[in-house]
């Protein structure tokens, strides 16, 4: 199936870098128009140049998902480079590990705001965007802690099954007025993040546990996010896509 996304606006949240940043390229190689958001210019800018010099049309907008001016600004410099948005992907979240008995109520309340109330302020505000032009599509990216229960990420696999119900209730409000809403849920990824937090040798350590055995890759999580992304998956809203190996549905006994 070959899915394109010719004329279509897409944004991606925190997509400078890791998975957000192959987000933006596999929406751009299959010809949409992809903002790129996140806290720090620099990864913007080098995610840009990469589309770019694929032959791509990107755009770089620095924000910050906790402050609703910035959310607003930022999408109206979208609707002001192509006239619209038609794709929303919420990919920007903070993952601060810590003991649950003595995680600071400062930081639990960031996790919330960035990871939750983040996607909410991007997603009311392009959701009134697309209501207009009677189509969107929407993709909130979870964790397997939306789901199953890991000790030391109790803040953001709280902030992650919130969002997973707010995708639910999303679609059932917006799907009348033409938008999808839906998730994606990737699994282990060799990231520049998770691998600071748990090494390379964790990274391959918690991969040989899953029953396809290996770490997903970009390329993975593409044919899911293009077709929850397109005209392709119109029939699909308020599901939740995992791409993670079998690692929220399977009990594994690889070693």
């Amino acid at each position: 199936m070959e899915v394109s996304l010719k004329d279509r606006v897409a944004i991606v949240t925190g997509g400078g870098t890791g998975l957000g940043a192959g987000y933006a390229r596999a929406l751009a190689a299959a010809g949409g128009a992809v903002a790129i958001t996140g806290r720090r210019p620099e990864p913007l800018a080098q995610c840009v140049a990469e589309i770019e010099k694929a032959g791509g049309e990107a755009l770089a907008i620095p924000c910050d998902v906790r402050s609703r001016p910035e959310v607003d600004a930022t999408v109206q410099k979208v609707v002001d480079w192509k006239g619209k948005v038609d794709v929303l992907v919420n990919n920007a979240g903070i993952y601060p590990p810590g003991p649950f008995l003595v995680v600071e109520e400062e930081q639990w309340l960031d996790v919330m705001d960035t990871n939750i109330n983040g996607p909410f302020r991007f997603s009311q505000t392009c959701a009134r965007i697309m209501t207009e032009n009677g189509y969107g599509r929407i993709i909130n990216i979870l964790s397997p802690s939306a789901i199953l229960g890991f000790a030391m990420v109790s803040a953001y696999g709280t902030s992650k099954g919130a969002l997973a119900s707010m995708t639910r209730g999303m679609a059932a409000e917006l799907g009348p007025n033409g938008i999808t809403v839906n998730a994606l849920t990737p699994g282990v990824s060799a990231t520049e993040k998770f691998v600071e937090l748990y090494s390379e040798f964790g990274v391959t350590l918690m991969s040989k546990g899953l029953p396809l055995g290996r770490a997903l890759e970009d390329e993975d999580t593409n044919a899911a996010l293009l077709l929850l992304a397109s005209e392709a998956g119109g029939y699909i809203t308020g599901t939740n896509l995992c791409v993670d190996g079998g690692m929220t549905s399977t009990f594994s006994a690889n070693p």
